[in-house]
């Protein structure tokens, strides 16, 4: 079998886990406002929440948008399922757009081309899930444009990128 990924843990990152479950917090304690805010500081960010998983985080961020019964969500076909399912969580349909075959992202052509047929057919998406995936960031400035013309929101789902950049940022 081909490994999906390797991981790196450290000696250090055993430390910390073995100091945290040692202690009387596992969930919630100090160690908590000390990884987001190192997160912060690492994306550039002036906050970052954590959750206990990529999966809530997406589901939290359609809630917070608003996503319901009728909406409309699409996302990437090749990801983890989690970044349509957090769609499906709040009762809305969802749908795939195509990617770029060199990139594995969302293929903004394929977009736009989608976004005009949908727009006819009166099924325009609430909300476009983005996949930076394998590293790889979308192509987010055609992504933002194309959702200032067809008024939907954009949810970066970065859990395949952290840390990573686009044009330099």
């Amino acid at each position: 079998m081909i490994p999906y990924g390797r991981q790196e843990i450290s000696e250090e990152d055993i430390s910390a886990v073995v100091e945290v479950l040692k202690s009387d917090f596992l969930t919630q304690g100090p160690k908590v406002p000390v990884f987001e805010q190192s997160v912060a500081s690492k994306v550039g960010a002036k906050y970052a929440v954590a959750l206990n998983s990529a999966t809530s985080a997406l589901h939290v961020a359609c809630k917070a948008l608003g996503l319901g019964q009728e909406d409309w969500l699409w996302t990437s076909p090749i990801t983890f399922v989690a970044s349509a399912n957090c769609g499906l969580y709040c009762g809305a349909r969802i749908d795939f757009v195509d990617i770029d075959p060199r990139t594995y992202n969302i293929c903004p052509q394929s977009l736009e081309e989608k976004l005009i047929a949908a727009e006819q057919e009166g099924r325009l998406p609430k909300v476009l899930v983005a996949v930076h995936m394998c590293g790889q960031p979308c192509d987010m400035q055609t992504i933002h444009q194309l959702s200032q013309r067809y008024g939907f929101r954009i949810i970066e789902d970065a859990s395949h990128a952290i840390g990573g950049k686009y044009k330099g940022e």
